[in-house]
């Protein structure tokens, strides 16, 4: 008697140490078990032949972005830009529901890096920064909004680096920008043997531009490739 009683007490002791999965509870919260977090699927620019469908949109089960994002991957803060003839509104508004992007952005599409030209009068600040908690930008755009490419120029004393480069994670342009920064659109001009291609072009990835600037650089203002 007193072994099985000893028996007993060793089992319920068991039972008591056993983890709470075992008594028929999986983690979760009521016994409800807890369900594995699902990875983000990555959306890339799509590639499909003929396909002129803008924004997301599938292709055989498969989600696609139809705007050219530079990285080659979409992270869902593109919009259209405002179609509405008449349309007064600049940046991001909304029509029915819809939101669109009043500026004139040169790749068809508002990646959402957009901003307004400072607007407050003799404020001495350049590039990025806020006013009563809204973000402007203070270089002088000649499209009238900032798309967020700018740079300041390299203040580096005997740096030799041309085109975009950085110091210690702070970007910046070697190229003499006659306006005071760099928009974005500046490129090398054409070190390739031989090559006649004037305007905008490419070899191996990197853009040239094959136009013969006097400044050494190509400023943006050129043939078209």
């Amino acid at each position: 008697m007193k072994l099985k009683k000893a028996f007993l007490c060793v089992l319920a002791l068991a039972l008591l140490t056993l983890p709470v999965s075992a008594h028929g509870h999986y983690g979760g919260c009521h016994g409800r078990p807890v369900r594995p977090s699902q990875p983000v699927a990555t959306v890339t620019v799509c590639q499909v032949e003929g396909c002129d469908t803008a924004g997301r949109h599938v292709h055989n089960g498969v989600t696609y972005c139809g705007y050219p994002h530079e990285s080659g991957v979409c992270d869902n803060n593109c919009r259209a830009l405002c179609a509405l003839e008449g349309c007064p509104e600049t940046g991001r508004h909304v029509h029915n529901g819809v939101t669109c992007c009043g500026y004139p952005h040169e790749n068809g599409f508002c990646d959402g890096a957009c901003r307004a030209l400072c607007p407050v009068p003799t404020c001495p600040i350049d590039g990025r920064h806020v006013h009563d908690g809204v973000t402007y930008c203070g270089y002088p755009h000649q499209n009238g909004f900032c798309d967020g490419r700018c740079r300041s120029l390299c203040t580096v004393d005997g740096c030799m680096i041309q085109g975009r480069h950085d110091h210690n994670g702070t970007l910046a342009c070697g190229y003499c920008h006659l306006d005071g920064f760099c928009d974005g659109t500046c490129r090398a001009l054409c070190p390739v043997e031989g090559c006649t291609i004037e305007g905008r072009h490419s070899h191996r990835g990197a853009a040239y531009c094959g136009d013969r600037h006097l400044s050494g650089f190509c400023e943006g203002i050129c043939h078209a490739a």
